[in-house]
C-alpha cells in the first residue's frame, strides 16, 4: 500500500514544486528573450554594416570613375589632329599624379591604339569590353590578377559630336576595395566578400580566396541558402541567420551603388553567444542558490505547520473511526491550531448529544410508534436534522392514512372494476359474432366483384379491337382521300392542256386562212400550197370540234369528281367521329376496369381490416376475463394492507 504523504511534506511538495516552476519557467524566458535580442540586435547591426560597408566601396569605386571621367575630358584625347604621341604624354602625365597600373585608349573592335607598355594589346578579351558594348557608358571590370598584382579596371567610351570613337581604360591596385573589406572587423572568423550576378566572389577580405573564384551557391548548397542568395544578386539589403557547412552564422548583406556585386558579410554565430552563454549560467547558479535557501525557510514552517495540526489531527483520525468519547488535547499556540482544537472538542461533544438523540427517535419509528416529538436539542447547522427528522414523522403519518384511505378506495374500485370486466367480456362476445357476419358478405361481395372484372376485361377487349378496326379504316379513307386529290388535281392538268390544243387549233385555223389569202396573190404558182392551206383549215375545224366534245366530258368528269372529293371529305369527318367515339369508349372501359380493380382492393382491405378488429374483439375479451382476475386480487390485498395499517400507531389516535 503506498505511503500517505503528511501535511509537512505536502506543503513542501508543492510550495517547492511552485518555486521550482517559477525558476524554471523565468529563466527559460530569460534564455529566449535573451538570444531572441541577441539576435535581432546582431542582425540588425550587420545589415547597417553591410549596408555601410557597400556604400564605401561604391564610394571608392565612383573615385576611380571620376578619375577616369577627367581624364577623358582632355581636349587632346578627342581632338582628330592629336598624334598617338601627344596622347601617350597626357596618359603619361596622369599617372605620374595617379597611381595607374596602366592606362591605354583602344578603338572599337579592342585593339591598342596608345598607352604605356604594361596597358595589353588588346581588351576583347575582357569583361569590361562586353560591359562598353552592352551599356555605351562607363563600367568597372571584376578584379582580376594580372603581373603579379591584383588589378581593377575602368572603362569609358570617347566620344565627339555623341559619336563613339575609341575606348579608354584605365587599372588600378586592387587595394583600393581590399581596404574597405578588411577594414570590416566582425569577429575572429568573420569573413566580408563581394559576389557578381552570377553568385561568383570576385572579392575577399582574404585575397588567397579571389584566386579559387567559388560560387556561393555551390559553396553553401541548400534551399534556405538559395533563396539569401537570389535575394543577394537581385540587389536586396537584408540580414538572415543560416547555416554554412552545418555552422550557424548570422549574414547580411548589401548591393554595391553603380555595380551589379553584392558585398556580404558572414560571422558565426557562437562567437558572439559565449558571453551570453556565460551571463545565462550564472543566472542558472543563483537561481538554483535561491531555491535552496527557499526550501530551508519553507521547511522550517513546515515543522511548524504540522505540529500544531498534528494534535487536531489524531483526534480527527479517531473520530473517523467512530470514536466519541476520548478527550481532545488543546493546542497551545495561540494560533490557528489551538482554535482548530478547541472547536474539534465542542463539536464531537455535540455531535454525541445528537446521535443520542437521533437513536432514540429512530428507535420509535422501528417499532411503529410514529406519535413521539423529536426531542429539541439540536443547535445551528445541526437543527436541520430535527428538522428532517419531524418532516420524516409527519410524513409517515400522512402516508399510512393516505395508504388506508387508498386501501378502501382501492377495495371498492376492485368491485366496480370487476363488474365492469364482465361487461367488457359480453360486449366482446358479440361484437365477434357480429364480425363474423360482416366477413361473410364481405366474402360475397369480392365473388361478384370478380365477375364484375371479367366482365370489364371483355368490353376492353372488345374496345380494343374496335378501335384497331376505326384506325384501319381511317387510313385507308384518308389513302382513298388522298388518291381523289390527285385525280382531280390531274383533271385540272387536262383542262389546261386541251385550253392549249385549243388555241393552237385557232392559230392553226388562222394561219390556215392567211396561206389561202397568199395562194391566191400567187396566182397559178400557189394552187398547190393553197389546196394544202384549205387542208390544214379543214384539219384545224374538225380539231376544235373535238376539243369542244372533249371539253364537255371534261367538265361532266370534273365535276363528279368534285362531288365524288366532298363525299369523300364527308366520310372522312364521319370516321373521324367515329374514331373519337371509339376512343371515349376505350377510355370509359380502361377507367371502368380501373375503378373494378380498385374495388377488388378495397374489398380486400376491408376484409384485412375485418380480420384485425376480430383479433382485438378476441383480444378484448382475454383482458376483460384477466382484469377480472386482477380485480378479484386486488379486492384481497386491498383487505390484507388495511389489517397493516391498523396496526400502527400515529398521532391523534389510530386510524378507523
Amino acid at each position: 500500500m503506498k505511503k500517505k504523504r503528511t501535511i509537512k511534506q505536502t506543503i513542501e511538495f508543492y510550495v517547492m514544486s511552485v518555486a521550482i516552476l517559477l525558476g524554471v519557467l523565468l529563466t527559460v524566458v530569460m534564455i529566449i528573450s535573451s538570444f531572441i535580442s541577441t539576435n535581432t540586435i546582431l542582425l540588425d547591426n550587420l545589415q547597417l554594416m553591410a549596408k555601410t560597408s557597400s556604400q564605401n566601396v561604391g564610394a571608392n569605386l565612383h573615385l576611380l570613375t571620376d578619375r577616369m571621367a577627367n581624364l577623358a575630358l582632355e581636349e587632346v584625347l578627342t581632338e582628330e589632329g592629336a598624334t598617338e604621341q601627344q596622347k601617350q604624354e597626357v596618359l603619361d602625365e596622369r599617372e605620374t599624379r595617379i597611381e595607374f597600373v596602366w592606362l591605354g585608349g583602344y578603338d572599337l573592335s579592342g585593339k591598342k591604339l596608345y598607352g604605356d607598355e604594361k596597358a595589353p594589346q588588346s581588351i576583347a578579351d575582357k569583361k569590361c569590353y562586353a560591359y562598353l558594348q552592352q551599356t555605351g557608358n562607363i563600367v568597372i571590370d571584376e578584379p582580376y590578377y594580372e603581373d603579379d598584382i591584383w588589378q581593377l579596371s575602368v572603362a569609358l567610351p570617347m566620344s565627339k559630336d555623341g559619336e563613339v570613337h575609341s575606348y579608354l581604360v584605365g587599372s588600378y591596385k586592387y587595394d583600393m576595395l581590399n581596404d574597405v573589406l578588411s577594414n570590416i572587423n566582425i569577429g575572429a572568423t568573420g569573413d566580408s566578400y563581394i559576389i557578381n550576378e552570377e553568385g561568383i566572389i570576385i572579392a575577399d577580405k582574404d585575397m588567397e580566396n579571389m584566386q579559387k573564384h567559388d560560387n556561393v551557391y555551390e559553396l553553401y548548397n541548400s534551399r534556405k541558402n538559395k533563396k539569401i542568395f537570389d535575394n543577394m544578386i537581385n540587389f536586396q539589403t537584408g540580414s538572415e541567420s543560416t547555416r554554412l557547412h552545418g555552422v550557424s552564422h548570422y549574414v547580411a548583406y548589401a548591393p554595391v551603388p553603380g555595380t551589379n556585386w553584392t558585398l556580404v558579410i558572414d560571422a558565426p554565430r557562437r562567437e558572439f553567444q559565449t558571453t551570453l552563454f556565460i551571463s545565462v549560467f550564472v543566472c542558472i547558479m543563483i537561481a538554483l542558490v535561491l531555491l535552496l535557501i527557499a526550501r530551508y525557510v519553507i521547511v522550517k514552517m513546515a515543522d511548524s505547520i504540522s505540529h500544531s495540526l498534528s494534535l487536531a489531527t489524531g483526534r480527527l483520525t479517531s473520530l473517523s473511526e467512530g470514536n466519541l468519547k476520548d478527550e481532545v488535547v488543546l493546542a497551545r499556540t495561540n494560533e490557528e491550531a489551538q482554535i482548530l482544537t478547541n472547536a474539534l472538542a465542542k463539536t464531537i461533544a455535540s455531535v454525541d448529544g445528537y446521535i443520542n438523540d437521533i437513536n432514540s427517535s429512530l428507535g420509535y419509528l422501528s417499532r411503529g410508534d410514529y406519535s413521539q416529538e423529536v426531542p429539541d436539542s439540536f443547535s445551528g447547522d445541526f437543527v436541520a436534522i430535527r428538522e428532517a427528522l419531524t418532516t420524516i414523522t409527519e410524513s409517515l403519518n400522512e402516508t399510512m392514512r393516505r395508504i388506508n384511505d387508498s386501501s378502501v378506495a382501492v377495495n371498492a374500485n376492485s368491485s366496480e372494476v370487476s363488474g365492469y370486466a364482465k361487461r367488457l367480456y359480453d360486449g366482446s362476445v358479440e361484437q365477434e359474432v357480429a364480425l363474423e357476419r360482416l366477413i361473410n358478405s364481405i366474402q360475397q361481395i369480392t365473388e361478384q366483384i370478380a365477375h364484375i372484372t371479367e366482365n370489364a376485361g371483355q368490353v376492353k377487349d372488345c374496345a380494343s379491337g374496335a378501335q384497331s378496326k376505326v384506325d384501319q379504316g381511317r387510313e385507308q379513307m384518308d389513302g382513298m382521300l388522298e388518291t381523289m386529290r390527285d385525280i382531280y388535281e390531274n383533271m385540272q392538268e387536262i383542262i389546261k392542256i386541251s385550253q392549249l390544243i385549243e388555241e393552237i387549233s385557232s392559230e392553226t385555223s388562222l394561219l390556215a386562212l392567211n396561206a389561202s389569202i397568199e395562194a391566191a396573190r400567187a396566182g397559178e404558182s400557189g394552187r398547190g400550197f393553197a389546196v394544202v392551206a384549205q387542208q390544214i383549215g379543214v384539219l384545224a375545224d374538225q380539231t376544235a370540234n373535238a376539243l369542244k366534245q372533249t371539253a364537255s366530258i371534261i367538265d361532266q368528269a370534273n365535276i363528279s369528281i368534285e362531288k365524288g372529293l366532298k363525299t369523300a371529305d364527308a366520310t372522312a369527318e364521319s370516321f373521324q367521329e367515329i374514331y373519337e367515339a371509339t376512343e371515349k369508349f376505350t377510355g370509359i372501359s380502361h377507367s371502368m376496369a380501373a375503378v373494378v380493380e380498385q374495388q377488388k382492393e378495397a374489398a380486400a382491405m376491408v376484409t384485412e381490416e375485418a380480420d384485425k378488429v376480430r383479433e382485438i374483439a378476441n383480444t378484448n375479451r382475454r383482458l376483460a376475463q384477466e382484469t377480472d382476475e386482477t380485480a378479484a386480487l386486488s379486492l384481497t390485498q386491498a383487505e390484507e394492507l388495511g389489517e397493516v395499517v391498523a396496526a400502527v400507531k400515529l398521532k391523534g389516535g389510530a386510524l378507523d
